[in-house]
């Protein structure tokens, strides 16, 4: 496989519901870890792969396309700075859908390898790309597409980890379907959340620092900063306040879909599901009793750059 401090080109990709991720990066590899080197490329597609699986467990046939489509894209960076290593991994659509291993034999078809992960290694590996940025207690909220992962604990010790599906997209489909953000939809969508983050409550009393990461926590800070381009530097590591995020909400509520492509700092393919996002991250972040959140660009990505593999 590899030898003893090899130094090599790894390259890892996110299939989440809404959207799919690719980072790049020289890595060295000891007996003991994995540490990056150089961070090479890092892209972001919103391919929807999770479009209606909610409603019928089945990845659409175009959906499966629009992912595909960018994968090759994918696989084709790889190839070009010459990838020793390219993993894939696919969440919470892949993981709900009938049909999910047509989905993985048609990336395999592409030379990638992949897997189809648990809700809990998916946030095993954000305590992971966080545990290099954070030396104290911090609990790390993932919300993505279909699920929310949270994450307790400090350095490498896991405390409490639970994955509930909940979910930008998820939302948006079962409460926002016809972009009708009335007052008594909105109601609806918070009573959902809470009862189903129930079990989440139980840690509210205890010390830690609140990180978020994952695009529905990203996009907060560049609509707040209104960059015209995004600026990952400028994200990274930056508070918001659940004050700041309502006002957020207020100017996302405030516009249609059309208007809200529009806004400063808002990717316009995530104009559709952003409003049930910050609905997620507000109310979570109410009923753990914080009033603001960091916000960390270092997540699941880099938790699977620098993970050791068992059968190596």
């Amino acid at each position: 496989m590899t030898n003893e401090n090899d130094k090599y080109i790894k390259g890892i990709i996110d299939i989440g519901t809404n959207s799919c991720r690719l980072f790049i990066a020289e890595i060295m590899k000891t007996k003991e870890e994995i540490n990056i080197l150089n961070e090479l490329v890092k892209e972001v597609e919103i391919v929807k792969l999770g479009e209606e699986v909610n409603k019928n467990h089945f990845l659409k046939e175009e959906a499966i396309e629009r992912t595909i489509e960018c994968l090759k894209k994918y696989k084709e960076t790889a190839d070009k700075y010459e990838v020793k290593e390219l993993k894939a991994f696919a969440t919470s659509a892949t993981r709900d859908a009938d049909n999910r291993e047509e989905f993985l034999k048609k990336v395999r078809d592409l030379g990638i390898e992949i897997e189809c992960i648990s809700g809990e290694e998916e946030a095993k590996l954000n305590f992971l790309g966080n545990s290099l940025v954070f030396d104290e207690r911090i609990l790390v909220i993932d919300i993505g597409g279909g699920s929310t992962e949270f994450t307790l604990g400090k350095n490498n010790e896991i405390d409490f980890i639970k994955s509930i599906d909940i979910g930008a997209v998820r939302a948006t489909e079962k409460f926002f379907s016809r972009d009708d953000y009335s007052k008594e939809n909105i109601e609806k969508c918070k009573e959902w959340i809470k009862k189903n983050i129930e079990e989440i409550k139980k840690i509210r009393d205890e010390e830690f620092k609140v990180v978020g990461v994952a695009g529905t926590a990203t996009t907060q800070i560049s609509v707040k900063k209104e960059m015209k381009i995004y600026n990952s530097q400028q994200v990274h590591m930056s508070e918001i306040s659940v004050k700041e995020l309502e006002e957020n909400l207020k100017l996302f509520i405030s516009k249609n879909i059309e208007e809200r492509e529009e806004i400063i700092g808002l990717e316009p393919k995530r104009a559709d599901v952003i409003i049930a996002g910050t609905i997620i991250l507000i109310t979570i972040l109410k009923e753990l009793n914080r009033d603001k959140i960091v916000i960390s660009e270092s997540d699941n990505l880099t938790g699977a750059m620098i993970k050791e593999e068992e059968n190596e």
